[in-house]
């Protein structure tokens, strides 16, 4: 349930954020009162979504592997919910390179975190089970 919550929290910051954006280019179409209740769903649903995939952090799988299909699922989910939300121009190459640009920047990061996490672990340990040694 707090996986939940903090999904859709995510969820709604990023998706208002991305209102903000594009309201600077056209104030007056974004700011209606019932285009903030269909972002706010179109959020919810994409918190939901997250919500589910980030269970797969819980298995015993390769955090290569979960990520990738962590991915997978979530930029899609972005793209069927951002073209509903009208958050790019389906007829636009460059806005839907931006969408998965970004995308793979940000899981790329988190990738290299866990990565020299991992690393950082392994090390300490390796450096435990020579003390214990000696």
């Amino acid at each position: 349930m707090k996986n939940l919550i903090q999904s859709i929290l995510i969820s709604l910051g990023s998706s208002y954020f991305i209102i903000m954006l594009i309201s600077l280019k056209s104030p007056h179409d974004y700011w209606m009162s019932e285009t903030i209740v269909h972002q706010f769903s179109y959020a919810v649903i994409l918190g939901v979504v997250i919500a589910v995939a980030n269970q797969l952090y819980k298995l015993d799988w390769s955090m290569f592997a979960v990520l990738i299909i962590h991915y997978v699922i979530t930029v899609t989910a972005v793209f069927i919910i951002g073209y509903y939300g009208s958050w790019f121009e389906l007829d636009n190459g460059k806005s839907i390179f931006t969408l998965y640009a970004r995308a793979s920047v940000i899981y790329l990061i988190v990738w290299l975190y866990y990565y020299t996490d991992e690393k950082r672990a392994i090390r300490k340990m390796n450096s435990q089970l020579q003390h214990r040694g000696e």
